[in-house]
């Protein structure tokens, strides 16, 4: 009876084993993306926009989920270098369709490329979002990207390098030069039209690394009811 008891519990422990090792088995990671392709990212997610989003390119609609700080796989570009983001929308018979949320086309002869998606007021005639698409190749490693989503001009300082973002503009700061790691001064200011005058924002030390790039998107925070900012890493290798 001992013998039989101690089978069926060793029985057990091997079940639970097996149990275990399943549940830590590592998920299979996203295959790599190869030839042309393009990273996507939101200013911001509207509520009535579903997320991850539905992004049509390459003649496949995939799921790309958006986050307000980093960004995910990239998604696979056709000749035609177009990509949509989609909504889906089922009509009473059960026919599915989708209707363009936003319309991007890579040009032709750009490989990689960044597209940046601004949702427009709600309610707003055409598409739900506004698009640009970044060519990497100009934006360098070490390099930052400046998004101005607010009614007033941004003025960015970094070390000796200075540039003016004006209302729904878009700026790169690419600072390292032949270097591949410096520490610059990185100062940003909002203009106040009323007063004519300049209004420090912030003001720090910042490391610029070759392996890293960044975008910033300066947005008005109604929290705090002012103008503020939001960076985003971008870690897409360098280009093959």
């Amino acid at each position: 009876m001992l013998k039989k008891n101690y089978i069926i519990c060793f029985g057990i422990l091997i079940l639970f084993a097996c149990q275990w090792v399943c549940a830590q088995t590592a998920p299979e990671k996203t295959k790599e993306v190869r030839g042309r392709k393009a990273w996507l990212v939101a200013t911001s997610m509207p509520d009535d926009v579903s997320n991850p989003l539905k992004i049509l390119s390459d003649g496949k609609l995939n799921e790309v989920k958006i986050y307000l700080r980093s960004i995910v796989q990239p998604v696979k570009v056709d000749e035609t270098g177009i990509v949509q983001a989609v909504k889906e929308v089922v009509s009473e018979n059960g026919q599915v369709t989708y209707e363009n949320l936003s319309l991007s086309t890579l040009p032709e002869g750009v490989r990689e490329a960044l597209i940046v998606l601004v949702p427009r007021k709600k309610g707003a005639a055409g598409l739900r979002f506004d698009s640009k698409v970044i060519d990497l190749a100009e934006f360098k490693g070490g390099g930052c990207l400046y998004v101005n989503l607010v009614s007033t001009k941004i003025g960015i300082a970094m070390g000796e390098h200075k540039a003016l973002v004006k209302p729904g503009e878009m700026k790169f700061i690419n600072p390292l030069g032949e270097e591949e790691k410096v520490a610059k001064l990185v100062s940003f200011f909002y203009e106040v039209p009323k007063d004519e005058k300049w209004k420090l924002m912030t003001s720090f030390k910042k490391g610029i690394f070759r392996s890293r790039r960044e975008i910033c998107i300066f947005f008005y925070n109604e929290e705090i009811e002012n103008v503020d900012f939001r960076g985003i890493p971008f870690m897409a290798p360098p280009r093959r």
